[in-house]
């Protein structure tokens, strides 16, 4: 039957459920680059696996002859041995909040086919749930084959796919336990010292994922001494999903929604697409109000003795950190009178009359802010001149040109009661 194999090119994009991405497991090098092409030689439509042939090439990149028919014979035992602890689903397919686990093997068949040159494997199909028929957003997470082609540790693999779970979001926030279960990390490894861990895994994770579409930062979020959550931050730029021929909602055209007022006057300011769809998901949990958004700048407005030299990174941080959360709270409390004695005579009520906001912006700042982007606008899509950035950041928006106290200035007007 083998002789007959119909060989399946590797697609150009990959898909796991993501209850398998945050499963606990460990795969080396050379184990990860088969998996990874067992998922690109699947189709979104394919309802039960079929029989895989992977190139040696795919595998262990030009290396021929004896060396490469050792290597591979070797994985093909391996990947028979190897079983992952796999986060169970509920019933109909979803991650539940208290997720069991169990230990299932990936392959029940493997072998290395000499006169083919690569390795044959036929996938468990109670991996189905995982990696077929995934259609359904929210459920599942896709990544470009040429990405994952670039690492070569273990670690980073996984650490590239629980990261590209939330590129939507622009950072994810997870707990050193946590992240050590999800990396199938023994209890004895790197137990002696955190610095060991960050310099072996994460360190080594960031190195060689600046090359790829998920370059990071990493905060080391600490109780007393101790680190206990890493937060992850990314700008990442969204994946289309590629259509299907039947399952897959097609992509149609849309007239995109009106954006929001906060979101053009971060944007003024220089905070990123991916930061505004932070500050979004934040909003969306009730983690603060939308009023707060203009607290902060207001605050950031006030006169000061020392100018803010990043603004966008000011607001940013102020908003995602809930720096000055507290304070907003208290500004809102009702302010108490004293109890008045006498009785006071009854007034009418005068309507109060609709005041202009206004958002004012002088065309010497905004002119800095092109020329010196934050963090979080260098990685995304930038005018090509300075022109275009006025029309399409603020003309476009509703902001006005106008000349004030003898300088330009950019005004955008919102009604106030």
């Amino acid at each position: 039957m083998t002789s007959q194999l119909t060989v399946i090119p590797p697609r150009p994009e990959v898909r796991q459920h993501n209850a398998l991405i945050n499963s606990s497991f460990v795969l080396n090098t050379l184990e990860w680059r088969a998996f990874t092409a067992i998922l690109a030689r699947i189709h979104p439509d394919d309802e039960e696996f079929k029989e895989y042939f992977i190139p040696a090439p795919e595998l262990v990149g030009e290396e021929t002859g004896g060396s490469a028919y050792l290597q591979i014979k070797s994985l093909s035992k391996r990947l028979l041995n190897r079983t992952l602890y796999v986060e169970l689903l509920g019933p109909n397919g979803e991650r539940v909040s208290k997720p069991d686990y169990e230990y299932i093997s990936f392959i029940t068949k493997a072998r290395y086919m000499r006169q083919r040159g690569g390795l044959f494997v036929k996938v468990n199909p109670d991996f189905i749930p995982y990696l077929l028929q995934l259609t359904q957003r929210g459920n599942f997470t896709k990544s470009l084959t040429t990405e994952l082609k670039s690492l070569s540790s273990s670690h980073s693999f996984k650490i590239y796919w629980l990261l590209s779970e939330y590129r939507t979001f622009g950072t994810r926030t997870i707990t050193v336990e946590d992240l050590r279960f999800r990396l199938g990390i023994r209890a004895d490894e790197y137990a002696d010292r955190f610095n060991n861990f960050k310099a072996k895994v994460l360190d080594k994770a960031q190195e060689e994922l600046s090359d790829t579409d998920l370059c990071f930062e990493m905060e080391l979020l600490r109780e007393g001494k101790a680190v206990r959550q890493i937060r992850f931050t990314f700008n990442a730029s969204p994946l289309v999903l590629e259509p299907s021929a039947t399952k897959l909602p097609l992509a149609t055209a849309h007239t995109p929604p009106e954006r929001e007022v906060w979101v053009t006057e971060l944007l003024a300011l220089g905070v990123g697409e991916a930061g505004c769809e932070v500050i979004r998901r934040h909003l969306a949990e009730g983690q603060y109000p939308i009023d707060y958004l203009s607290y902060v700048l207001e605050v950031m407005r006030r006169p000061r003795k020392a100018k803010i030299r990043k603004p966008a990174d000011y607001v940013y941080k102020c908003i995602t950190g809930k720096l000055l959360l507290e304070e907003f709270y208290r500004s809102q409390e009702p302010v108490v009178m004293p109890p008045i004695d006498k009785p006071t005579r009854k007034t009418s009520i005068k309507s109060v009359p609709v005041v202009p906001a206004e958002t004012v912006f002088t065309l010497q700042e905004v002119q800095q802010m092109y020329d010196n982007p934050g963090p979080f606008l260098k990685r995304s899509e930038r005018a090509a001149t300075f022109e275009e950035h006025l029309q399409r950041v603020y003309l476009s928006q509703g902001f006005m040109l106008e000349e004030r106290a003898g300088q330009q200035v950019l005004v955008l007007k919102t009604n106030t009661y």
